[in-house]
């Protein structure tokens, strides 16, 4: 007998990980807004509470002094953390440090020139890259050099990558070619000075 299809989706688990991984990112910032809605109801209830109970007014003020620090310590704290998620600001230094060790252990990777990182909101990350390729590698090999660093990179780092590696000679590289082209170092093909 068939069982009837009761529209729960058949990768529930990876949903459920989505969602763990979603409070675990926004845990910081959700606690800080619990906070300033709980606390400061209990704080109200507590002062008129004391206040009509003792028949002083000070319990009334106080409470709302003690709301208004609270609320002003929640502003502080989603700051920090808001600061920490702006778009613009370069991946973390261990991240970038993975990044790193990733694309210089690749057989065919020379050097790695220049690493720049950006995000692009807390979840997506752009890594441009300057690499210096083994001169024995094509086209195509670069190309799937490329692949292959970009698809390490999404393994390692629970991050959406947009990866853009432009493969660069090494000034010595270059100097080395022209001087075997019978050119003086320095020179471009047109025999003008080439920039540094």
């Amino acid at each position: 007998m068939r069982r009837p299809d009761l529209g729960v989706p058949r990768d529930l688990g990876r949903i459920l990980d989505e969602a763990f991984a979603l409070l675990r990112v926004y845990a910081g910032t959700l606690l800080p807004i619990a906070l300033g809605v709980v606390v400061p109801v209990n704080l109200v209830v507590a002062g008129f509470g004391l206040g009509q109970l003792t028949g002083s007014p000070v319990w009334d003020g106080a409470a709302s002094i003690a709301i208004g620090v609270l609320l002003v310590a929640v502003a502080i704290k989603l700051g920090m953390d808001s600061k920490d998620l702006l778009i613009g600001r370069a991946a973390g230094s261990e991240v970038q440090q993975l990044i790193r060790e990733e694309i210089e252990s690749q057989p065919g990777v020379d050097a790695l020139l220049e690493l720049r990182t950006m995000h692009m909101g807390p979840d997506s990350l752009i890594v441009a890259a300057r690499v210096a390729l083994n001169d024995e590698m094509g086209a195509d090999q670069a190309e799937d050099l490329a692949d292959e660093i970009d698809s390490r990179l999404s393994e390692k780092l629970p991050l959406q990558l947009n990866v853009f590696i432009d493969p660069t000679q090494t000034r010595q590289t270059r100097q080395t070619r022209q001087a075997e082209a019978g050119r003086p170092p320095g020179l471009d093909t047109a025999g003008t000075r080439a920039a540094p």
